[in-house]
C-alpha cells in the first residue's frame, strides 16, 4: 500500500523558511502535528506527501526561497505552486494535483492507493475526494477540530466541512466526539490524541529565570489570563511568550510597558524547544468549557509535557487521566493560576525532576512517534 498524504504542511527547514520570508504566519500547530504524523505513517508504510505549503507561494518576499520538493527524514515532499488569487489559487492547485495523482494511479493501481487527507483544509478535500470517487480510491480523513467551534468560519464553510466529513472510507479523530461528529457512517477508525516530534534536546539552565508560553494568541485561550496572572504573582522572573493572532497588539503593549514580560514573536519549532526545555515552568492557560472538554485537546501539553520543564495546565479531562501527578493543574482564573506560579517557584529540584521525568515517561509511552506508527501500522493492517 502507497499513501498520498494531502497536508499544508512542510518540512521543518521549509518552515522556518515561511516564518522568515512569508507575508502570512501558518498555523504552527497545525504544522508540527501533520509534520509529526507523516513521520509516524513512513515507520512502516511508503508514503508521499503533496502539499500547499506557503514555501510554493507567491507570498514569499524572497523569489530565490521558493521550491517544488524537499526531502525530510527520507520522506519526499511535493509542493504545489500556489497563487495569489483565490480562484486562481483553487485551479491552479486542482490541476497540479490532479496531475499529481494520475501518475500516482498509473504507477501503483487504485487498490494499492490510500489517499491521506488533512480534512480541515476545503480545497485538498475536495479536490482530493473527488479523484477517490471517480477512481476508486480508498481515503483516509484526519479530523482534528470541530467547524462548529471556528470563529472566523461562516456558517457555509462549516456546513460544507461536516459534508465533507461524512465522505471518507477510514478515518483518524483525535477523540472519541470528534469521530461521533465526522464518521457518521460508522466507517473504521483509529483515535491518536495527539503526537509529538522532539526537535531539540538541549538540557535546562542550572537557574532558569522565565515562565514560557507559546501558542496561539486569542483571549478565549486564556492569555490575558495569564498575563494578568503572572503580573501579580511575586516572583523575580519574566514570563516570555511565543505565537501570532489578535492579541499579538496587547501582548507586544505590555512588554514594553514592564520588563517582566518579552514578547518573541512567531519562532521555529526548534527554537520554541529550546525556550520550553530552559523554562521554570510552561503553561497552558486555556480554559476549559464544554465545547473544549468534547472535542478539542491542547496540543501544547502534551509538547510541554517532552520538555526539561515543569509543566502548569488548566484542567483537561483526557490529559488529565493520562499524566496525572506528573503535571501542575490549575484553575482558569487569575487568582489559582498566580498562587499555582508562585508555587512552582518555590519547588525544589528534586521534587521539580521527579514530576518532570515523570511526565516525559507518560508522554513517550503515549504520544511519541514510535508509539503512534504502531498503532497506525494495526489500524491499516486491519483495513487492508
Amino acid at each position: 500500500m502507497k499513501l498520498i498524504y494531502l497536508t499544508t504542511a512542510s518540512t521543518n527547514v521549509d518552515y522556518e523558511t515561511i516564518i522568515n520570508y512569508c507575508f502570512e504566519t501558518p498555523n504552527p500547530s497545525n504544522q508540527n502535528f501533520h509534520n509529526a504524523l507523516i513521520r509516524a505513517f513512513a515507520c512502516f508504510h511508503n508514503i508521499e506527501v503533496v502539499s500547499t505549503s506557503l514555501i510554493n507561494s507567491e507570498k514569499l518576499t524572497k523569489e530565490n526561497v521558493k521550491r517544488s520538493e524537499a526531502y525530510e527524514n527520507h520522506i519526499h515532499y511535493n509542493y504545489l505552486p500556489i497563487k495569489n488569487g483565490k480562484f486562481q489559487k483553487y485551479f491552479t492547485i486542482k490541476k497540479s494535483l490532479t496531475k499529481f495523482l494520475k501518475k500516482q494511479l498509473k504507477a501503483n493501481g487504485n487498490k494499492e492507493l490510500l489517499l491521506v487527507i488533512d480534512a480541515m483544509n476545503l480545497t485538498l478535500s475536495n479536490i482530493g475526494q473527488q479523484f477517490a470517487k471517480k477512481h476508486h480510491i480508498k481515503t483516509l480523513g484526519i479530523i482534528t477540530d470541530n467547524p462548529n467551534l471556528i470563529s472566523n468560519l461562516s456558517q457555509t464553510n462549516k456546513t460544507r466541512f461536516l459534508k465533507h466529513f461524512a465522505k471518507f472510507d477510514y478515518y483518524l479523530c483525535l477523540n472519541d466526539n470528534l469521530n461521533k461528529l465526522a464518521n457518521k457512517n460508522k466507517r473504521p477508525y483509529v483515535i491518536i490524541n495527539g503526537i509529538f516530534n522532539k526537535t531539540s534536546l538541549k538540557s535546562s539552565k542550572d537557574s532558569p529565570d522565565y515562565f514560557f508560553f507559546g501558542g496561539a494568541l486569542y483571549e478565549k485561550y486564556g492569555v490575558k489570563t495569564l498575563v494578568h496572572a503572572f503580573l501579580n504573582a511575586d516572583v523575580d522572573s519574566k514570563l516570555l511568550i511565543a505565537g501570532d493572532g489578535p492579541l499579538k497588539e496587547y501582548i507586544v503593549r505590555k512588554a514594553m510597558r514592564t520588563r517582566r514580560i518579552t514578547y518573541l514573536g512567531t519562532v521555529s519549532q526548534a527554537i520554541l524547544q529550546n525556550y520550553e526545555n530552559n523554562s521554570i515552568a510552561n503553561i497552558n492557560p486555556r480554559p476549559l468549557t464544554t465545547d473544549f472538554d468534547a472535542y478539542c485537546i491542547p496540543s501544547k501539553v502534551i509538547e510541554y509535557a517532552t520538555s526539561k520543564s515543569i509543566t502548569i495546565s488548566t484542567h483537561h479531562p483526557i490529559l488529565y487521566k493520562t499524566f496525572g501527578s506528573s503535571l501542575v493543574w490549575t484553575k482558569d482564573d487569575e487568582k489559582s493560576l498566580t498562587d499555582i506560579i508562585e508555587q512552582v517557584a518555590k519547588m525544589s529540584k528534586t521534587e521539580r525532576d521527579k514530576k518532570i521525568n515523570r511526565a516525559n515517561r507518560i508522554a513517550e509511552d503515549n504520544y511519541s512517534i514510535n508509539k503512534v506508527s504502531v498503532m497506525l501500522k494495526d489500524f491499516l493492517k486491519t483495513v487492508s
